[in-house]
């Protein structure tokens, strides 16, 4: 099945702004900007989180699964444009009948544009394309809002609660940004009434207890934020390893005796022929190489 995702990139459909737009319109609802005029130190907490709700945004428009009426529509949007105009003609009631089975936005202009014209020209043709194409580009904007728009509910609906939980702990806990930070990620975890109510009774405790309270925010420890992955981080240096030899070849430092049969000279090549004299070079050669043998591996970059 065709994928959202897909289908934008098909039809050309930027969804970059209709999620930054989304965005905008949750921080100016008014729940946000009352919480912000009541707690202004939570505010940079929140604006911190700007960058997971998009990408969040996002990998929901990239995973969502585009419905089988519109798919069906869009596979014969595309087969249609690689028809020349005679083709097209003769395909033309199949489409029609199509797009009234598929209940499509775009069945009745196009009855109506086929009714209304006798002859069908290539002009034509190019104005039926460019209209159905028009009106998949609606369809899919409308899914894709659609989707941003119950995202959204869902999203609000989770901040409120984040919101109501950091409300309760603001006094106790956020007595610096840093403080608010830590508060406004401890608010994303599954923290009921009784836990927060009891976590307000201790603050109220360490209040009157200075030493204390010191001792505690020494002891603390904060949520670690979860990484937002980027299209331009670096990529990880790809490593292999290689084996290299045992041995390396001899330094040439003047004449002396050696073992490699390619430093011998042709008389001496000659007298390998005898085949005692080579059986003896090469057991010699053995012996001598063999307790060294051992793979080396290295790693490179």
């Amino acid at each position: 099945m065709l994928t959202l995702d897909t289908l934008n990139t098909m039809l050309a459909v930027s969804e970059e702004g209709m999620v930054e737009e989304m965005i905008l319109a949750l921080l100016a609802s008014p729940q946000l900007v009352i919480f912000f005029e009541k707690f202004p130190r939570l505010k940079n907490a929140v604006t911190a989180d700007l960058p997971r709700w998009r990408e969040a945004l996002r990998s929901r428009l990239k995973d969502a699964r585009v419905p089988p009426e519109l798919t069906e529509e869009v596979m014969c949007y595309q087969q249609s444009q690689l028809l020349s105009t005679p083709q097209f003609i003769v395909q033309l009631p199949q489409i029609l009948a199509l797009l009234h089975r598929l209940h499509s936005p775009y069945a009745a202009q196009a009855k109506q544009l086929t009714e209304s014209n006798s002859t069908f020209t290539p002009a034509l043709h190019t104005l039926f394309l460019q209209r159905w194409r028009l009106s998949l580009v609606v369809q899919a904007t409308t899914l894709n809002q659609q989707l941003l728009e119950e995202e959204r509910e869902q999203l609000l609906s989770d901040v409120q609660e984040r919101m109501t939980l950091s409300g309760q702990l603001e006094p106790t806990l956020a007595e610096n940004d840093n403080a608010a930070g830590r508060l406004w990620d401890m608010s994303a975890g599954q923290l009921k009434r009784g836990d927060y109510q009891l976590i307000v009774k201790y603050g109220e405790f360490l209040a009157a207890q200075p030493e204390l309270m010191q001792l505690a925010e020494q002891l603390g420890r904060s949520r670690e934020a979860k990484s937002v992955p980027k299209k331009d981080a670096p990529m990880e240096t790809f490593r292999t390893l290689v084996r290299e030899p045992a041995t390396v070849p001899e330094q040439v430092d003047g004449i002396q005796q050696g073992d490699d049969i390619l430093r011998l000279l042709p008389p001496e090549l000659a007298t390998l022929g005898i085949t005692e004299l080579e059986y003896e070079f090469y057991r010699r050669l053995v012996e001598k190489t063999a307790p060294h043998l051992s793979p080396a591996w290295r790693s490179v970059a």
